[in-house]
């Protein structure tokens, strides 16, 4: 009867095809613009992406997609209010013992594969829109909270920026990056205090040879915790970076004003 169970079950969770067709529908039928949108998620609309994350029903996203129609509910709004929303729903049920480390992984990645579909959806959807600008985002040895990232890597590309994902690079690694790249700047994605010492080595690294003179930011969940004991320009300086900042707007304006509002890659 278990395996049965198990088989069942097994059926009903949306095969990559089941996800890329749900991706491709949202981005092409639901953006609206490029702006990083804010606000509070409606809760039932919110508990699809959570039944989802930790199911993975096809039924889920079948009425997402639905639900986000008929309320004009934006993909920019999903990628933006609805996913964070969701990690934290996560990541409070973890900390309050609901969810084991196991279904804590299991839904969190499912949002990640859900939101990497999305990302490709949006290239396919908007190739050819850059504005020559190029940012590299990576996070530090130690570091293991990715969707932030990924969605932070979403926002820009909508911006019109090109971005080079490269987790935990080691150090020979980031001085290939550095060295095969013409970055207009390095984003360095951190949450976890206790990695600001390796995030600090990483970016020494960058400050290299190579990369000496390529700006560096430190986002992330990092900038809100730090936020209670020192000013962002401390912690900036602090992992030695140029800015510290969990706003994607000024980080890029790091790189000047010539940002577009559009999507790429």
């Amino acid at each position: 009867m278990d395996s049965l169970i198990h088989m069942h079950e097994f059926r009903r969770r949306p095969t990559n095809a089941v996800l890329t067709k749900f991706a491709m529908r949202v981005v092409s039928e639901l953006t609206r613009s490029d702006r990083i949108e804010t606000g509070k998620p409606q809760s039932d609309v919110l508990d699809l992406l959570i039944r989802h994350s930790r199911c993975g029903e096809q039924t889920a996203l079948s009425t997402l997609y639905a639900e986000m129609k008929h309320r004009g509910i934006s993909a920019e709004q999903v990628i933006d209010i609805y996913f964070p929303a969701a990690i934290d729903w996560i990541g409070a049920e973890w900390h309050e013992c609901e969810f084991d480390i196991l279904q804590t992984s299991i839904a969190l990645s499912r949002l990640q594969v859900l939101l990497r579909e999305m990302g490709r959806a949006w290239a396919s959807d908007r190739a050819g829109q850059r504005v020559g600008h190029c940012v590299l985002l990576t996070l530090p040895a130690g570091e293991q909270h990715t969707l932030g990232a990924m969605i932070a890597a979403n926002q820009m590309r909508r911006m019109g920026v090109s971005v080079k994902v490269a987790f935990v690079p080691g150090p020979l690694e980031m001085q290939r990056l550095l060295k095969e790249n013409r970055f207009s700047a390095v984003f360095v994605s951190l949450s976890n205090r206790s990695n600001l010492a390796s995030c600090g080595d990483l970016i020494k690294t960058i400050r290299g040879d190579i990369g000496g003179d390529v700006p560096v930011v430190c986002g992330g969940g990092i900038v809100a915790e730090m936020g209670q004991v020192m000013s962002s320009s401390e912690l900036a300086a602090l992992v030695g970076a140029n800015l510290a900042t969990s706003n994607i707007p000024e980080a890029l304006a790091l790189m000047g004003n010539q940002v577009r509002h559009y999507a790429a890659e």
